[in-house]
């Protein structure tokens, strides 16, 4: 986790295969004593790229993003309105840590990071989701069976994997 502490401009020069930019994304499990984990799913619009399919939040990582944990962070806050801690909530990465991609178009190579985070709750159950309406329009917090029956379209092949394992680690981690 130490690489992801230090900011895009200190990151990109040590990776020069990353041509395009660096994307964050949020796998969030939500634990608590009373409830079974559940991860937070956020619908695309319909006019977006992926309309209406499933997704985890994330986006780019910017300059000014103190590091790309922060960047993390500030996605989840923008696309979500929930408060993540790097320092504390976020607990790693999955789906092996990273996945790259040359956009067609440009010829351009892509890094996304896909990070673990864990929101513990209380009695009062899941955290309400604000969402960032311009980019989605729907929200739901997730079972991990509902994920593993494959009745969720998500955006990406790749994500429902990276979910399942986030559920993994975190029951490892003694979460529910």
């Amino acid at each position: 986790m130490e690489e992801y502490h230090q900011p895009l401009s200190t990151y990109l020069p040590k990776h020069p295969s990353i041509t395009g930019g660096l994307v964050v994304s949020a796998v969030i499990i939500h634990t608590s004593p009373t409830n079974v984990a559940r991860t937070l799913i956020i619908q695309r619009a319909l006019k977006d790229g992926f309309p209406l399919k499933w997704e985890t939040p994330g986006g780019g990582v910017e300059d000014f993003d103190a590091s790309i944990l922060s960047a993390a962070a500030r996605e989840v806050k923008e696309e979500t309105g929930l408060d993540v801690d790097p320092e504390k909530d976020i607990l790693g990465t999955v789906g092996g840590g990273f996945t790259e991609w040359e956009e067609p178009k440009t010829g351009l190579w892509w890094r996304k990071v896909v990070f673990l985070v864990r929101i513990v709750g209380g009695e009062k159950g899941l955290p309400v989701v604000r969402l960032e309406e311009r980019e989605h329009r729907d929200w739901r917090w997730a079972t991990e069976e509902e994920v593993r029956e494959g009745g969720i379209e998500f955006a990406y092949g790749e994500l429902a994997r990276g979910i399942l394992e986030g559920f993994g680690r975190v029951r490892e981690l003694g979460g529910s």
